[in-house]
């Protein structure tokens, strides 16, 4: 059988991310010292074996000077180079015992990189402090994707991967300059930015570095790693939860609109549809819960109200998972629209997940499209985004998108039911894990975590996980046979 893929290319681009991820699992060790844990050993193991692997993947690899990648390596190379990240990210919590469990180790690295933020920890106060900044080190990486670094240094080998970046993120979409590098360079500036403000105004809000550092990683990513159990709501703090929820903001939109605002065209930010719409859903649903909440008068005063209410609400439509409070001891009508947000998502191009605001609107306007042509039958009715039409290919890709989400949605939840878990939690795992969004119903609470699963359920959802983050195509076909063959 003759291969259609160039392995030895794909095992020297792995290699090259593997040894990104061995240099960065030295980070913690930093934090192992100061707080005397005891983990240094288990970092450096990690980053031996890391960096062993990686050794073996460039020797077995094959620098090609040439002009791209093809998109076959590309989508080859995002597959292995996740299941990769993955399996090197949980070195850690095994060889520290803090997740003695093979898929409990498995579940934190991958909720970690995929920005998902799903716990297996019980409670993480008593995990030590260099494995507590690990998960958020995760968190932060995988908000712009480990491959998407890479990017910014590719030049270097050879190599412009320009396919990697279409299939590693939806930030691939976005090419704000004339050459990938230098578009995966501008991303990074702006997402460390982001990052550096943040963390400065933590301090300034009065957390240690230690906790400054660990929830500014996981906010910009939208991921939802904290270094309580309790999660945000420990603090019990309205400044930092209004810091928090702007930095959830930011980081949900699109980050090409930032370069633009860098260029001095402000008005990109207001002349952007999903940006605007977006927003509008932010408003309608934090109004919404606040409404709710008041008329139950679950809390004694309308700013506390709407404090809780929009931070949920601008935590679960971001997909980060952070929170101030248990919702799911709040009505049943704030319940249901939080779980209805699990399936918006951010913007594109933003390091949230789920199904991507632009999408719903291209569904949308789809649907009202089809509805217009049963009156005019002969009529031809483009979509409109942004003035412009959107390509039938595009609205052809968005409606099978679609159609995975919900099958695989569907699939999940049922294959956790035949593993005893109670439909309301079966069902609410599958979209908190597809996602991205990390918490749930029932049993998965806000603060809630997956511990109690069995094992082969933390499996399922560890394949929700990656298939949410990348987005289903880059990863489904891969499954293909014909993919393999020339």
């Amino acid at each position: 059988m003759n291969l259609a893929v160039n392995f030895r290319l794909i095992f020297y681009m792995c290699g090259w991310v593997v040894l990104v991820l061995a240099g960065v699992l030295i980070l913690p060790v930093i934090p192992a010292l100061t707080s005397g844990d005891g983990e240094v050993a288990s970092f450096l193991k990690s980053a031996a074996v890391a960096a062993v692997l990686a050794g073996l993947l460039l020797a077995q690899g094959h620098r090609q000077n040439r002009e791209d990648i093809r998109s076959r390596d590309g989508l080859a190379t995002v597959g292995l180079a996740w299941l990769l990240i993955g399996l090197i990210g949980a070195l850690p919590y095994w060889f520290s015992g803090s997740f003695p469990s093979f898929w409990d180790g498995l579940f934190e690295s991958v909720s970690g990189f995929s920005t998902t933020g799903a716990t297996a920890a019980a409670r993480v106060e008593n995990l030590p402090a260099s494995i507590i900044f690990w998960r958020s080190l995760t968190n932060w990486l995988g908000g712009m994707g480990v491959i998407v670094l890479m990017l910014a240094v590719l030049p270097v080998f050879g190599l412009s991967g320009v396919q990697l970046f279409k299939h590693e993120s939806t930030l691939g979409q976005q090419r704000v300059r004339p050459r990938i590098a230098q578009t995966a360079k501008t991303f990074w500036l702006i997402y460390a930015g982001l990052s550096l403000t943040l963390l400065l105004l933590l301090l300034a809000a009065g957390l240690s570095w230690f906790e400054a550092l660990c929830h500014t990683l996981s906010t910009v990513a939208t991921a939802g790693f904290s270094s309580h159990s309790l999660s945000v709501g420990y603090y019990d703090r309205p400044a930092l939860e209004f810091i928090l929820a702007i930095f959830i903001i930011l980081g949900s939109l699109n980050f090409a609109l930032y370069y633009q605002v860098a260029r001095g065209d402000w008005k990109s930010l207001f002349r952007d549809t999903e940006c605007r719409v977006f927003l509008l859903i932010i408003a309608l649903a934090g109004a919404a819960v606040t409404l709710s909440l008041w008329g139950s008068r679950y809390y004694n005063d309308l700013p506390t109200t709407l404090r809780h209410a929009f931070f949920q609400v601008v935590s679960v439509i971001s997909t980060t998972g952070l929170a101030t409070a248990d919702w799911q001891l709040w009505p049943a009508f704030c319940q249901g629209l939080l779980f209805a947000l699990f399936f918006v998502g951010g913007c594109s191009g933003s390091t949230s997940g789920g199904m991507k605001c632009v999408r719903w609107i291209l569904l949308f306007k789809g649907i009202r499209r089809t509805l217009r042509q049963q009156i005019h039958p002969r009529a031809v009715i483009p979509v409109r985004l942004g003035g412009q039409a959107v390509p039938e290919d595009v609205m052809t890709a968005v409606w099978s998108f679609t159609a995975i989400y919900f099958l695989v949605l569907t699939l999940t939840a049922l294959a956790l039911t035949a593993l005893d878990l109670d439909l309301v939690t079966a069902f609410s795992a599958s979209a908190a894990a597809l996602g991205n969004v990390g918490v749930g119903l029932g049993q998965l609470g806000p603060l809630g975590n997956y511990g109690q699963f069995p094992g082969l359920a933390k499996g399922v959802l560890i394949l929700s996980m990656f298939l949410g983050r990348l987005e289903f195509f880059s990863l489904l076909i891969l499954f293909l046979p014909e993919f393999w063959k020339k």
